[in-house]
């Protein structure tokens, strides 16, 4: 009978707790669309934080009044939570992080380190992991929030969709987010990768409703580069071939296009597809480690200026040959790069690590001595699939006639 009374009392003292005792209702709630950091002018407000909010009136056009679809409630302070805190006081609502899609972090704060950000964004429950992660090019990260944008009425949502579809089909930036930065600082001898972003145009233009009213927009928003960083701290921007040679390391590359010039005003352009890298390495001896880096992928010419019969499969066959070449060449770039500032950001180290986890423990409190000295083998097989709706170009089909 004791145990029973127990029982009952502990199952009434659960009709207390039950419930969502922590709610908060929609309708007060600013929903945050994107957070962007800045540094601070001074100790007491080393951080500037801008929180770009969604108007949902003006999203859902019901009681649209024909303002902006998002506001920007800016707060400072000695954090980040305390620069929220801040913000907050502006907001008739209480701001909410559950739902932003992107972080925009300034260069300037990025070069001075990144860690302590991280820190935040990993232990707020209302954040979440899969937030992306950008790096403002050369601007205020508080600038790249403030662009009205042509295709959606969220700016943060505009960005995003630019980053898939451009890695999709023509760009090598690809997603990033808050877990891969930070597996990238805690990652030792190495550092994180981050999307670079910035603001073509108008800044002060594009602040404004007139940006979409127009046919040129004055001011858009444009993925620029690759960050790389030495654990937490930003070093340098991976550019043109540099970074679609990093992209192609990481197997991150769906689709991107590869321009070939022969001379005599004679030039291919191809769509390569269905990339697939794989990076191993064979460290028998892990003090002078061999990398291999292995690429396969498939190509669709797209333009051709040239008098060839492209219908001969030794045509194909030599430019098999010339793009797995350009594609060695990007990869080489983007290696060379990383040994030169001496950042295993390419990870290396481990896959020298499952080859030889022994050997590895040996040397990976010097693998930055080891890294540089790495031989680096690139083997690229290309396909060339097909010529499109077309056999011949038009200038060979010219001088057929002739």
């Amino acid at each position: 009978m004791l145990k029973l009374w127990k029982l009952l009392v502990v199952s009434g003292l659960l009709l207390f707790v039950a419930g969502c005792w922590d709610s908060i209702e929609l309708n007060k709630r600013a929903i945050v669309s994107g957070v962007s950091i800045d540094k601070g002018p001074s100790k007491e407000k080393k951080y500037s934080v801008s929180f770009q909010v969604v108007v949902a009136d003006e999203i859902t056009g019901k009681n649209s009044r024909g303002n902006a679809p998002v506001a920007l409630y800016k707060g400072s302070g000695r954090s980040i939570y305390e620069a929220l805190g801040n913000a907050s006081r502006q907001s008739p609502r209480i701001l909410s992080l559950g739902h932003s899609k992107v972080i925009i972090i300034s260069e300037e704060l990025a070069r001075e380190g990144i860690r302590d950000l991280m820190d935040l964004f990993e232990r707020e429950s209302e954040m979440r992991l899969s937030t992306l992660v950008f790096v403002s090019r050369g601007q205020r990260a508080e600038d790249i929030l403030s662009v009205m944008t042509v295709f959606g009425k969220i700016p943060a949502n505009d960005l995003v969709q630019k980053l898939e579809t451009g890695n999709r089909s023509f760009g090598y930036n690809f997603r990033i987010e808050v877990d891969d930065v930070i597996r990238g600082i805690l990652a030792k001898q190495a550092g994180a990768i981050i999307n670079g972003v910035l603001v073509k145009g108008d800044l002060e233009a594009g602040e404004t409703k007139g940006n979409v009213e127009g046919i040129k927009p004055k001011a858009i928003l444009k993925n620029a580069g690759l960050a790389v960083f030495k654990q937490d701290k930003l070093m340098a921007f991976q550019d043109g071939i540099e970074g679609m040679g990093l992209s192609l390391i990481h197997n991150k590359l769906t689709e991107y296009p590869l321009f070939l010039d022969f001379g005599n005003n004679e030039s291919a352009t191809f769509s390569m597809f269905k990339v697939h890298t794989s990076v191993r390495a064979i460290a028998k001896d892990p003090e002078h480690p061999d990398i291999y880096i292995s690429v396969m992928q498939q190509a669709a010419l797209k333009e051709y200026n040239g008098a060839l019969d492209i219908s001969k499969s030794s045509v194909l066959r030599n430019w098999e040959k010339l793009l797995s070449e350009e594609t060695r060449k990007e990869i080489d770039a983007a290696v060379k790069v990383a040994m030169r500032l001496n950042i295993d950001y390419i990870r290396f180290n481990e896959s020298v690590e499952r080859n030889n986890p022994k050997g590895y423990k040996r040397v990976k409190d010097r693998w930055d001595i080891i890294f540089p000295r790495c031989k680096v083998h690139i083997k690229v097989n290309t396909l060339v699939r097909h010529t499109e709706m077309r056999t011949r170009s038009l200038r060979s089909s010219e001088e057929r006639e002739e």
